[in-house]
């Protein structure tokens, strides 16, 4: 038979699912406590009455009884009345279910999914608590049998002592108790061995004078003695007074001196009589406990610091991604308006004359707005991190080199540009053009905080993350990184105005002069390309942009970027052979302004504005069908489900998919595929026409997507 450990305490666990019970057994079999499991409220309850219970772990949603009203039971009895019930739920606590877990007697909350060292911190704590309480109380129960020991001896003595015998016996105290006299008259004191003893002073060689005693007694005590004894003296009252002890061997000692006056028959008094109690072992357990317990207050405390500070952050990351998603829808519709936008105003300007200069300057104007409108999209994608990248790689020093001149125009004559930019830095595996477009604005951001002009640096050097070690953030996996950092020193930020930097639409610029997407659409980007950014400021000091991107393979191939042309003017019928062109959009507008594109490149086409009408025009039309041209983000079935029935159906017919939006991470089965994106120029849409005919070509038998992907 196994002998449990009298210092190990009985923690139940309660819940109805057993699989919950295991893990809470797991998690805390770590405390080396006794763990008692209870399938039910019915279980739980006949485990009280049979045993002592230090801490509860108590599920809150249970079949029969739930946990509030288990609780209230356990409250009731007064066995368990301060007994540690902790509440774990897996559904969302309001306020108002913590406020009658609270009155239910709970005295904390775990969520689940629980986190193992969380649950048994709290665990460890309540535990300790109980049982440092039971020996506090097993210390006081073992004094308080020595004392009525003791007293029962001394009143069995004093009916047989004499007078003088009694004042003795009263004091007497086996171990830690002594008893003394003062004499008023001769002004000395007389101890007993035991008062000795307590003062740790010998008896043969101390003399307790008046003096010599009051050197033993802590100073901050003495005057609080003194005023003890004389009123005691002048008023015959009985007195109880604590004090401190200082022996001459340098330790400290706590007693609780009692005594009182006896007085002549002319009532001057003429002793003080009485006993001391050392009482430093219960001292050291009442400090311990109010230790324990200032500890276990500071616990919760931080826990609940930490809890606030997660919820605010929680509360960031959502606000933050709910904003991403508008923003991405936001700029998704966006691009389906320029699409019908850029596209008219294209065909419109092939149709007005060319002597007719005024209609070409409000044309290109309009062209010009709705291109800035595309630039404002790529802001919104870029920092709602749903723009889909073109990653290559690219060799930074070159890069900058080959828009130096665009960059000082930029930032004026009164900002210095310098470069720190070593001539071997490795490569990294991003987009090109939006790289560019990070930097430039980066460094516009710095000319308008240094209007009086100033120093503007780019730095790049190379850098090895190791397991989140090292200056890198900490989120970045283990990796070799470039650092591109954008020095500038201007008026920098107070830490206010740094916290909220790279908040989407925040701009310290003045009304009409920033949009507040330049640090969000950089941050966008450096996390989409596997990276991070980081902001560092102080008033008055400047501020330092750094940007980690992850190092390309020495063995990648850079790849240029696709120029854009212009739509060829006039008839562009002689761009490839005629074909016949299903073009799949369920916005009118969009699949309008796509069509007339395609009419004036000779070719013809056949509208659906869905994906069940676009399989039955290619039910109905079969062969005739040269390409499908589809949108991807269509209701019922995307684009991208379009393309899959077709790959199975039609396994040679070519298809592209248009969207505006970069949520297509499906696309990367269909293999290498030609990215064009929403909106789209006529030239942009025969060549996306060309490449799917090619692909189709040189890979027959296979179906080939030409993605036009969502971003700017």
């Amino acid at each position: 038979m196994q002998i449990q450990d009298p210092d190990r305490v009985n923690i139940l666990l309660v819940d109805d699912q057993p699989a919950k019970l295991l893990s809470y057994e797991v998690i805390l079999s770590e405390l080396s406590e006794n763990l008692i499991k209870a399938n039910s409220a019915r279980e739980a309850l006949e485990h009280l009455l049979r045993t002592e219970v230090a801490v509860i772990l108590l599920d809150v949603s249970m079949p029969e009884l739930d946990g509030f009203e288990l609780a209230t039971m356990i409250r009731e009895h007064p066995r368990f009345q301060k007994t540690a019930i902790i509440f774990v739920s897996a559904i969302q606590i309001t306020e108002l279910d913590s406020l009658r877990g609270y009155e239910a007697g709970a005295v904390d909350y775990v969520p689940v999914p629980v986190v193992p060292e969380v649950l048994r911190a709290k665990v460890r704590i309540f535990a300790e608590l109980y049982r440092k309480t039971r020996q506090l109380e097993r210390l006081n129960a073992e004094l308080e049998r020595r004392v009525a020991d003791r007293t029962a001896a001394l009143e069995a003595a004093a009916a047989r002592l004499q007078e003088s015998e009694q004042r003795r016996n009263l004091a007497m105290q086996a171990g830690r108790m002594g008893s003394w006299e003062w004499d008023v008259s001769a002004d000395r004191y007389i101890w007993d061995a035991g008062q000795f003893r307590i003062f740790g002073v010998d008896p043969a060689g101390f003399v307790p004078t008046r003096e010599a005693v009051d050197a033993l007694i802590h100073p901050d005590d003495i005057e609080a003695m003194r005023g003890a004894t004389a009123s005691a003296a002048a008023t015959g009252e009985y007195y109880d007074r604590e004090f401190r002890i200082c022996r001459p061997d340098g330790s400290l000692r706590w007693c609780l001196a009692s005594g009182a006056a006896s007085f002549d028959e002319s009532g001057s008094p003429i002793r003080l009589s009485g006993i001391t109690h050392d009482i430093t072992e219960r001292k050291r357990a009442e400090q311990a406990l109010q230790q324990l317990n200032e500890e276990l207050e500071q616990r919760i405390e931080e826990r609940t610091r930490e809890r606030e500070v997660a919820l605010a952050q929680l509360f960031e990351a959502q606000k933050i991604d709910t904003i991403g998603q508008l923003t991405g829808g936001v700029a998704h519709d966006f691009n389906n308006l320029l699409m019908a936008v850029l596209g008219s105003l294209e065909l419109l300007k092939k149709r007005v004359a060319p002597e007719d200069a005024r209609s070409h300057r409000l044309l290109d104007n309009a062209v010009q707005g709705a291109e800035r409108g595309a630039a404002l999209t790529q802001r919104l994608l870029a920092f709602a991190r749903r723009q889909e990248l073109k990653p290559e790689t690219v060799d930074v020093p070159q890069l900058i080199s080959g828009m130096e001149d665009l960059l000082r125009r930029a930032v004026g004559p009164a900002v210095m540009l310098g470069k720190d930019l070593p001539a071997n830095l490795a490569p990294v595996r991003v987009d090109a053009n939006q790289l560019e477009l990070a930097i430039l604005n980066l460094a516009v951001n710095a000319r308008d905080a240094m209007p009086l002009g100033g120093m503007l640096s780019i730095v790049a050097a190379e850098q090895r993350i190791a397991s989140g070690e090292g200056e890198g953030p900490r989120e970045l996996p283990a990796g070799l990184y470039v650092r591109l950092q954008v020095v500038d020193s201007g008026l920098g930020m107070d830490e206010a105005t740094l916290a909220r930097a790279t908040e989407p639409f925040f701009t310290t610029k003045g009304p009409g002069k920033g949009t507040g997407l330049g640090l969000s659409m950089v941050q966008g980007l450096a996390v989409q390309s596997g990276g991070a950014m980081r902001v560092t400021s102080e008033p008055g000091k400047g501020t330092t942009i750094s940007l980690w991107l992850p190092q390309a393979e020495l063995a990648e191939v850079q790849v240029a970027a696709p120029e854009r042309g212009l739509a060829p003017r006039g008839n562009s019928a002689a761009i490839g052979p005629e074909l016949t062109v299903l073009v799949v959009d369920d916005d009118l507008l969009v699949a309008a302004g796509t069509a007339a594109m395609l009419e004036d490149l000779g070719h013809r086409v056949i509208e659906a504005s869905s994906g069940a009408q676009a399989l039955d025009a290619l039910r109905r039309h079969g062969r005739a069908i040269d390409i499908v041209i589809t949108d991807h983000a269509m209701p019922g079935m995307t684009g991208l489900e379009l393309a899959q029935q077709l790959k199975v159906s039609h396994p040679a017919l070519p298809i592209i998919l248009a969207s505006g939006y970069a949520d297509i991470d499906e696309a990367a089965e269909f293999g290498r595929l030609p990215r064009l994106a929403k909106p789209f120029r006529q030239i942009d849409l025969a060549s996306a026409i060309a490449a799917a005919r090619d692909s189709e070509a040189a890979l027959p038998g296979d179906n080939n997507v030409v993605s036009l992907a969502a971003h700017l």
